[in-house]
């Protein structure tokens, strides 16, 4: 990419601004409610905070509950990442909207709560604040980090450059992550993601990205 050119998608950033949510997928930044989620787009990303109150017959589908109601949540057996919670605990979800014949869920990408996880040596680890790209190389495989810095040139195939203060690192963001952000070099962003460990590569496989 040459510099100043811009990476561009379709769309444009919401913050959640409820007049102009449409068909197009938004990013919301901040906690919102299960009675907001369920008014968002297909593939929208939302962050929810209550208690997970039952489990649900598919052993990765359960009832999340906060005071505006509740919601199917998707969290495959690898999100939860050691952590452990009870239907007292309140924990904080994000994720992607899914809208599938009227039934709107959340597939789970990320999992936080008050208790501490059990994380065994290696074991891939949820991390709720930014670290560097540095500090990125050297965690396991699947763990959920959160990068800021600027993505610098596209390599092709939905893969790009990303570079902060203490280096660079390839990051993975396909199309319909974007959700309508335009953005050029030197424009900060924020990236949440699982980290991919490959043959000696660390790189990001990006789920959700803003302008900061």
């Amino acid at each position: 990419m040459k510099r100043n050119s811009f990476i561009l998608v379709f769309g444009f950033l919401l913050l959640f601004p409820r007049a102009l949510v449409g068909s197009q997928a938004i990013t919301v930044n901040q906690p919102i409610t299960v009675s907001e989620a369920r008014t968002l787009p297909h593939d929208s990303w939302v962050v929810v905070s209550g208690n997970i109150v039952g489990a649900l017959p598919g052993g990765r589908n359960y009832s999340f509950r906060d005071p505006t109601g509740e919601i199917v949540v998707e969290i495959n057996w690898n999100i939860w990442r050691g952590l452990n919670v009870g239907v007292s605990d309140r924990v904080e979800i994000s994720g992607e909207v899914k809208v599938n014949r009227g039934l709107v869920s959340i597939n789970a990408r990320a999992i936080t709560g008050t208790n501490s996880p059990n994380v065994r040596p290696g074991q891939a680890l949820t991390l709720s604040h930014p670290v560097t790209v540095l500090g990125a190389w050297d965690l396991p495989n699947d763990s959920w980090v959160i990068l800021t810095g600027n993505i610098v040139n596209s390599l092709g195939s939905n893969r790009y450059t990303f570079r902060d203060s203490s280096g660079e690192m390839i990051v993975e963001i396909d199309q319909n992550i974007w959700r309508g952000l335009f953005i050029g070099e030197s424009d900060r962003v924020e990236i949440r993601g699982e980290v991919r460990v490959n043959r000696g590569l660390t790189t990001v496989a990006v789920r959700t990205i803003r302008g900061i």
